[in-house]
């Protein structure tokens, strides 16, 4: 039984330490997102903070790519282009982080190099695996770069479909909306659309969808807690074609509100039918 217990142990000894020497690097940047304007020819600096998390030196190498949406969950591909890598100049491509540490890079827009229009780029920053242990995972982290240079891109998009649940209990009303970038596809063209959601004759709001290229057509959870009650029509728009559903409320403290309101008069009948005296008439 000793025997079997000490190999048990050796065994896992010898897993934990092959487990240590193998693990994956770790690595952070920010921000994670940069957003801009550039006006025709205009250049523009900006950077990233690159920063090791971890209690070993690791190696990173940066570079630019572009990126596009593949279908309509919002799936990111990125690609080489070698006008955007032109157009997005980083001062360092290759840096050493030491343990606990961060470094910045700064990169330069170039307008007069860049695409004119819409452009979706990102700056990643990939860590090399160390030459002790060529089973280590390298690390790579990005900033999606979205501007728009020159003369802007042309923007449109419909509500391609919205849907909601005709009884609407709970806190607020609860809505799902489609929204759908009308540009053509080849394009390559995006941006965040204004969705507006009125529910009438109540409440108009108005929500920041998410990012929708040429072509696809983009989820939106729509939420607006308060008080409703009795029939809504719900109405979405975003600049272009707009679709509408009727609903029937009952949110808020209607929820405690409006079944009290019921009780009580059913106790009103009842109570109004027993207190009336009994008459009866004889011949």
């Amino acid at each position: 039984m000793k025997k079997v217990l000490l190999t048990l142990f050796l065994a896992v000894s010898v897993c934990t330490t092959w487990a240590t020497d193998t693990h994956a690097a770790s690595l952070k940047i920010a921000p994670l997102k940069y957003e801009t304007t550039l006006k025709s020819g205009e250049t523009k600096k900006g950077f990233v903070d690159v920063s090791n998390p971890e209690y070993e030196t690791v190696k990173v190498t940066l570079r630019v790519q572009s990126f596009r949406q593949i279908d309509d969950d919002g799936t990111l591909q990125y690609y080489p282009s070698a006008q955007v890598s032109d157009g997005i100049q980083l001062d360092l491509t290759s840096l050493t982080l030491k343990p606990r540490s961060a470094m910045r890079v700064y990169f330069l827009l170039n307008g007069n190099k860049l695409p004119s229009g819409d452009v979706f780029a990102a700056i990643f920053a990939s860590t090399e695996p160390s030459a002790r242990s060529g089973a280590e995972q390298s690390v790579r982290v990005g900033t999606l770069i979205m501007l728009s240079n020159g003369t802007p891109s042309s923007h449109s998009a419909d509500i391609s479909f919205l849907r909601a649940s005709w009884l609407q209990l709970g806190d607020g009303l609860r809505a799902t909306v489609g929204v759908h970038n009308t540009a053509d596809e080849r394009t390559y063209t995006g941006f965040f659309p204004d969705i507006s959601v009125k529910a009438q004759p109540y409440s108009s709001t108005t929500v920041k969808g998410p990012l929708v290229f040429a072509g696809r057509t983009r989820t939106v959870d729509y939420k607006n807690d308060g008080n409703y009650f009795g029939p809504v029509r719900v109405i979405a728009n975003a600049g272009g074609q707009p679709r509408s559903t009727w609903v029937f409320a009952i949110t808020g403290y209607w929820v405690w509100l409006f079944p009290s309101i019921v009780l009580a008069i059913v106790a009103g009948v009842i109570w109004f039918r027993n207190s009336q005296p009994n008459i009866s008439f004889r011949r």
